[in-house]
Formats: structure tokens, C-alpha cells, sequence
């Protein structure tokens, strides 16, 4: 099956009749609340599962060379005899 990337409209409903969506939204920083409903082929509908996602707009900042330790005694793993 091939997928297609969709982009989730902001505050509207999004229909499609494929059980499979791959999403590629670029969220701004803040709380996202993403909400699923099912319908069967008799237009049932499931009931509503939400998630809730917290973007943030921190920045990683990489860590500097690690320095070697040198051990102060010998560690013995029990590999010598």
C-alpha cells in the first residue's frame, strides 16, 4: 500500500477512507490535541480517542568531547583468571 503524506487541516475534520494516514504537519510550539473517530460501513461512528502532543521550542545543545577517565585500580569483570 502506498502512503501519502497529508497535512492536518487546523481545526477541521479530515475524511479519507484508507484505515492508514501518515502525517507530516509542521506544529508551531504549544499543546496539539489530536482527536480519531471511526466510522464502519453502517455510519457508526467510534467513540472519540484523543491525544494530546506538547511541542517545544527548546534548542538541544550538543555536548562537548567527552574526556577519557583513566580507572584508579583495575576493574575486574571475571574475565582474568
Amino acid at each position: 500500500m502506498s502512503l501519502t503524506m497529508a497535512v492536518l487541516p487546523v481545526g477541521k475534520t479530515l475524511e479519507q477512507e484508507k484505515p492508514v494516514l501518515l502525517v507530516e504537519n509542521k506544529l508551531a510550539a504549544g499543546k496539539h490535541r489530536f482527536t480519531l473517530v471511526v466510522v464502519n460501513d453502517k455510519g457508526v461512528e467510534s467513540e472519540a480517542v484523543s491525544l494530546d502532543v506538547t511541542v517545544s521550542n527548546g534548542l538541544i545543545v550538543p555536548r562537548g568531547p567527552v574526556t577519557p577517565v583513566t580507572p584508579v585500580r583495575p576493574i575486574d569483570r571475571g574475565l582474568i583468571p
